[in-house]
């Protein structure tokens, strides 16, 4: 967790579960509003679904950021 990527202000923490998939968490880094309905605080974020590989849920949590975005830009 140490190196966790960052991209557009928030930081991508990935962990490998029991079932051998791996999950992101998103922290973001600046503001303190929840992201989505899918924020656990006002600074972290589950991102849906669970993933083989770290780097696939890595992009997934680039695609969820990105999505919100866009949202949030209409």
């Amino acid at each position: 967790m140490q190196n966790a990527p960052v991209y557009k202000a928030h930081r991508i923490h990935t962990k490998s579960t029991m079932s051998g998939l791996w999950v992101s968490i998103i922290v973001s880094i600046g503001t303190r509003n929840p992201l989505t309905k899918d924020s656990l605080t006002d600074t972290v974020t589950r991102v849906p679904g669970e993933h083989h590989t770290e780097g696939e849920a890595i992009q997934a949590a680039k695609r969820y950021i990105d999505a919100e975005d866009f949202h949030r830009k209409d």
